[in-house]
Formats: structure tokens, sequence, C-alpha cells
């Protein structure tokens, strides 16, 4: 009985490590989803170019079998959906701030919820764009990512990774915005792909890091629940 008692929590956070670690392997799928369903997707648009096209054309009317990339977008929003979870139980797991995860899970929610509408109601569609508070949740991504993850020892790389994808974000904000000397229209497909960058494989990157970081958790911890014996039967 009392061996039982002892082991029910070690039990309880190894559910819950199984439920972090699926969801987070959700999280790892959205950038393969997303650019995969563009490559699917693109012989069925006449002369398509990845560099003067958006992608959402793919999806649009003037494609021969729009649902491909359209499923694709909302498929990509589901992963994410999925993955916000998987973000906020690895968080609250490893230790980091309760209102940074809090924040961060809320802009994966906004990112989820604008890749399900993209794909939901695709171009020509007016609403295909979404509402301008889901591109707020898109361009702090990176930077609450950072923040969160920041005191985080031993993760040079990821950090180096993301203070460049900041970089990046700050750098394709006013060519975005066409305050540059750069024909948007011509490169179009090219700048919107660079900008997405930003967004969706970061999400990958540091889901990856929290599995790596709960799985080394785990093997950190085992002997201790693994030392623990049931008490003899009277």
């Amino acid at each position: 009985m009392f061996a039982t008692l002892f082991c029910t929590q070690p039990v309880r956070k190894s559910m819950k490590d199984r439920v972090t670690l699926a969801a987070l392997g959700f999280g790892i799928t959205v950038p393969f989803i997303y650019y995969g369903a563009q490559i699917v997707a693109a012989p069925y648009f006449a002369d398509y170019s990845f560099v003067r096209q958006p992608a959402s054309l793919l999806g649009s009317d003037s494609s021969a079998n729009p649902a491909i990339f359209n499923t694709g977008v909302m498929a990509t929003g589901t992963a994410t959906l999925v993955a916000a979870f998987g973000f906020f139980l690895a968080f609250r797991r490893i230790g980091a701030n309760l209102f940074l995860s809090g924040v961060t899970f809320v802009s994966l929610l906004g990112n989820a919820i604008s890749s399900l509408r993209a794909g939901y109601y695709p171009m020509p569609d007016p609403r295909h764009g979404g509402h301008p508070a889901f591109l707020i949740p898109m361009l702090l991504l990176p930077f609450l990512l950072t923040v969160t993850l920041w005191k985080e020892r031993n993760a040079r790389r990821l950090k180096a990774y993301l203070i460049a994808t900041i970089a990046l974000v700050i750098a394709m904000v006013p060519i975005m915005s066409g305050n540059t000397s750069l024909d948007n229209r011509a490169y179009a497909g090219l700048v919107q792909r660079i900008f997405a960058l930003t967004v969706f494989p970061p999400i990958a990157v540091c889901a990856y890091y929290l599995a790596r970081r709960i799985q080394r958790m785990q093997t950190e911890e085992r002997p201790k629940f693994d030392s623990v014996s049931p008490l003899p039967e009277r």
C-alpha cells in the first residue's frame, strides 16, 4: 500500500510526459506540412513560380486542385494547435516562467487559428488574409520563445538560432511593409517564404529541443524511481 502511494507521483509524471512529448511531436511536423503542401500542390498550378507568386495562390480557384494546399494549411494549423498545449506542458515541466509560458501558448494558438482560417477561407475570399490581430502572434513568437527559454543552460545553439530568427523578422518588416526599393510584386513568393522561415521552423526547432530536454530529465530522474522497491507483504 505504501509503495503504491509512493509511486503514484512518478507514474502520473510519466503519463504527463508522454502526452507532452506526443504533442511536441506535432510541433516538429509543422514546417514539413506547410512547405510539403506547397511542393505537392505546385504541379496543379500552371507555370507556378515560387519566387514570383505567393503560396496562397495554390489554394485559389486558379489551381486545378486547390484542396491539396488548403488541406495542408489546415493540417499545419491543427498541428500547431496541438503543439501549443505541448509547449505549455513542456515549459511547466522545465520550470519556465508561468507568465511567459502562458503568453507563448497564446501566441501559438494565434498562429494555429491563422492557419486554420487561411485554409478554411481560401483565396480569393477576402477573409483568407485573416484579421490583423493574427499577425501580432506571428511576429511575436520568435521573441517569446527566446525570452521563455533564455534561462536554459546548455542551449547556446538554440539561442543563437532564435536570435538569428529575430534578426530576420526585424529585417523583413520594412520589406513586407513595402518601405524598401525591392519590387514586392516581382518577388512576392520569395518574400513570403523568407518571412515564413520566422514563423514555422522555430516551432519545430523549439519543440525538438523541449522534447530532448524532457527525455534527458526522465533519464536523470529514472534511477530515483527505479530504486524504490515495494515493501514486503505481511
